[in-house]
């Protein structure tokens, strides 16, 4: 796991436990695909650290947290 994708994976994960998200992979996954429209596979290689989101999902991700995406990705 890269340091960015480590980062974002905290951030993510604390996005969703601040929203009250259940604590289970599966149902973060699911949550965060509906919420960003992307493949829940992709969600939740996200949530597990695998893979970074691409730039326009980093985006709406952020937005729905209202979060800054550069301190989402790891970049602050």
């Amino acid at each position: 796991m890269s340091p960015n994708a480590k980062i974002f994976t905290e951030r993510l994960n604390h996005c969703l436990d601040e929203s009250g998200a259940p604590a289970s992979m599966r149902e973060r996954s699911v949550i965060l695909s509906r919420m960003v429209d992307i493949p829940r596979h992709s969600a939740f290689s996200m949530l597990d650290g695998h893979q970074l989101p691409a730039k326009d999902t980093l985006e709406k991700i952020a937005t729905e947290f209202e979060v800054d995406a550069d301190w989402l990705a790891g970049d602050k």
